[in-house]
């Protein structure tokens, strides 16, 4: 389910109630859609229960929803929305909660304890920059750079112009080679400090 057409032809044969089809959407789908509902609530349990709602919501009315022109669109927008009402109900249930958007990237593949401890940092730095990023740029970044999403299709989920996406985009890329950047002169200088003595 990697190009245009073969997604439409799943959604064409789930709208006719193949359970094939709709096993190979979940599968494709599922972690894209908890990872997206993580930029609005606070625990993978709640993004679980969020994105089960909306696939079962897509499920029951599947001959009208998988036939929409902008489905992927439709879908992701049901995730919001679904997230940010999951958030009201957990508030005026809790004032007292916070969503504290945890963004939790792939950590880095090492061995040596020492490249481990500083993979750890910076990874640890890397999230401390994105979860300071403004809503729409964390948006923005994610669906670019984790979920794979064009400017277009970012543009249409977020009713924002291109040229809005691509300087959301292009801001955040800044601030985070920057914040590497003073992370990795920062370390070397703290390292060469220490080889002094």
């Amino acid at each position: 389910m990697t190009d245009l057409n073969s997604k439409k032809r799943c959604f064409t044969q789930i709208a006719e109630g193949d359970k094939k089809a709709f096993d190979v959407f979940f599968k494709y789908y599922y972690p894209k859609l908890i990872q997206f509902a993580r930029i609005y609530v606070d625990s993978l349990p709640q993004a679980e229960d969020v994105v089960a709602d909306v696939l079962t919501n897509i499920l029951i009315n599947r001959k009208r929803v998988f036939i929409l022109d902008h489905f992927e669109s439709y879908l992701y927008f049901s995730v919001k929305n679904k997230a940010i009402s999951s958030i009201k109900r957990q508030q005026r249930e809790n004032p007292f909660l916070f969503d504290s958007n945890d963004i939790i990237l792939n950590s880095m593949a090492v061995t040596d304890p020492h490249e481990l401890l500083v993979g750890q940092e910076l990874q640890d730095q890397i999230d401390e920059i994105i979860r300071q990023f403004p809503p729409k740029r964390k948006m923005v970044f994610q669906l670019i750079r984790e979920e794979g999403f064009t400017y277009r299709q970012v543009a249409e989920l977020m009713n924002i112009s291109e040229r809005t996406v691509e300087v959301h985009l292009k801001l955040a890329v800044k601030e985070l080679r920057e914040g590497v950047e003073n992370f990795l002169n920062d370390k070397k200088s703290r390292n060469d400090h220490l080889k002094a003595f």
